[in-house]
């Protein structure tokens, strides 16, 4: 009997020493919703656990959503999530959010971590790591709040962290990295074996706005696109310049303000002794895939600046008319989602976002609207400058149309996103929604927030309607047919009366 009572006793040890589920004392209950990256929307709400944080025995306290416990499926022990920011720049790493691909990039001292919001994995330093249990980061709602939410340990341990569980007070204790004690010199004096050689130059012109990387082998490079700011990784390099300190170079440049340039080791991951990190941070309004184009031959790497950024031009506006800012989606060398219709032609989304755009401009300005279209043509248009139109023009409303598509070919229907925590882009959102699920007939998906690009740097309410799924073949087809594009519009131009018609 003994014995069996010492057995059961290790047990429950081992058992608390796992972050606890329902085994956890004192863990105060919260309910939230898991937002799906698959269907994009929300899930049911959730009981979950609250957690409590510590950084270097200091309470931890996020802004909008606490710390919790997300629990795999049939398990009663989960992972904690946090809120990616206060973890990330507690440990004193920054955060950049590239909404694009839904992607978290967390970058301290030349590591690089990328969280992709509902992936089981992860890239660190370029290497793909399963993150534990699969519990992926993701966003989170909390008493109408919203985070996006990265698992703590792994991100905290990545970041040279350690955490401890404190089951007493339900408390996840982070102690910061450890500060390394000085050692003795040891930056490179030269290419070591395995390496490809010295850079031996970096040049700006600012005539031609090219930025030049000469080599004395030829460069193998790997580009990270950060947003605001690109990043250059030339393999097996060492620059003496650069050795044993980071430089800034400093151009005469409408579209990059400057470049860093950092010495590294084997820590990034290449499997090379060293690697040479250049950073380019962007200006305002400049993107790598709109205005920036890096090429190389022979000895060389160059980035240029193709596309210097403007002022956005503005069509005539009538005074006295609410102005109305239209977006049709992709355009130019950015065709969007690409799908094969019935007879194997090849679909792109931006050839079916700009008839519905023009058609709903028509519309508009029919009924007394003026009209702002963030495209015309076939035009490469960058996210930035879609907001900074429709700023310029002072628009009432924007209104931004694309298509969806999914890993899958059975689900379909229409989704209008707004803003988090928009009140005026949520109400916009439902009038758009049931404008246009009211017009086609279509399956309405719901009315989600999301922090896109367009939505979040524009200063008026703004919407982003998914008007159907490219990957549902039936849906395609119909989103290939002028009269059911018209539909669209109609019930777009609907909702945004209804919305217009019902301020207070």
């Amino acid at each position: 009997m003994k014995r069996h009572l010492t057995w059961i006793l290790l047990l429950l040890t081992l058992l608390v020493g796992v972050l606890p589920g329902a085994a956890a004392a004192g863990m105060e209950k919260m309910t939230v919703t898991f937002y799906d990256e698959v269907s994009q929307s929300y899930g049911q709400p959730t009981v979950t656990d609250r957690i409590n944080l510590t950084l270097d025995g200091a309470p931890l306290t996020p802004v909008d959503v606490p710390a919790l416990v997300q629990y795999p499926a049939g398990s009663q022990n989960g992972r904690t999530l946090v809120p990616v920011r206060l973890i990330s720049e507690a440990l004193e790493a920054t955060v950049t959010w590239v909404p694009e691909t839904r992607q978290v990039v967390i970058l301290r001292e030349g590591s690089t971590i990328v969280l992709t919001l509902g992936s089981a994995s992860a890239l660190v330093d370029g290497k793909q790591v399963q993150l534990p249990d699969g519990i992926p980061a993701g966003v989170v709602k909390w008493e109408g709040k919203e985070s996006t939410m990265v698992p703590l340990r792994f991100v905290s341990e990545q970041l040279g962290a350690q955490v401890e569980w404190q089951g007493d007070t339900a408390t996840a204790a982070i102690t910061s990295p450890k500060e390394e004690k000085p050692q003795p010199p040891t930056d490179p004096t030269g290419p070591e074996e395995g390496d490809l050689g010295w850079i031996t130059g970096l040049d700006f012109d600012k005539t031609t706005q090219t930025f030049t990387v000469t080599a004395d082998h030829t460069p193998q490079y790997r580009i990270l696109d950060l947003g605001d700011r690109l990043a250059i990784d030339l393999l097996g390099a060492v620059y003496a310049p650069a050795v044993g300190k980071d430089l800034i170079l400093s151009v005469e440049s409408d579209a990059i303000e400057q470049i860093r340039c950092s010495q590294h080791g084997d820590d990034l991951g290449y499997g090379y002794p060293h690697t040479l990190r250049l950073v380019l941070d962007l200006a305002s309004g400049v993107s790598y895939a709109q205005n920036l184009s890096v090429s190389a031959g022979g000895n060389q790497v160059r980035v240029s600046v193709s596309e210097a950024p403007e002022q956005p031009e503005l069509p005539p506006l009538e005074p006295g008319k609410i102005t109305i800012a239209i977006d049709p989606g992709h355009g130019g060398n950015q065709p969007g989602a690409v799908y094969p219709d019935a007879n194997g032609n090849d679909v792109k989304e931006k050839d079916l976002t700009l008839p519905m755009s023009l058609m709903l401009a028509e519309i508009l300005e029919d009924r007394g609207y003026n009209v702002v279209p963030t495209r015309t043509g076939d035009d490469s248009v960058s996210l930035a400058d879609r907001a900074k139109m429709a700023n310029a023009a002072d628009a009432e409303l924007f209104v931004s149309i694309h298509c969806n598509a999914l890993d899958r070919n059975d689900y379909e229907g229409i989704f209008t996103y707004y803003y988090p925590n928009s009140t005026k882009g949520a109400a916009l959102a439902q009038q758009v929604q049931d404008g246009v699920v009211a017009a086609t007939g279509g399956i309405g998906r719901g009315t989600p927030s999301a922090n896109f690009q367009v939505l979040r740097e524009t200063t008026m309410p703004a919407v982003l309607v998914e008007t159907g799924f490219m990957t549902h073949p039936g849906e395609l087809a119909r989103l290939c047919d002028p009269t059911y594009q018209q539909k669209i519009a109609l019930g777009i131009a609907n909702g945004i009366d209804a919305y217009l018609n019902n301020r207070t």
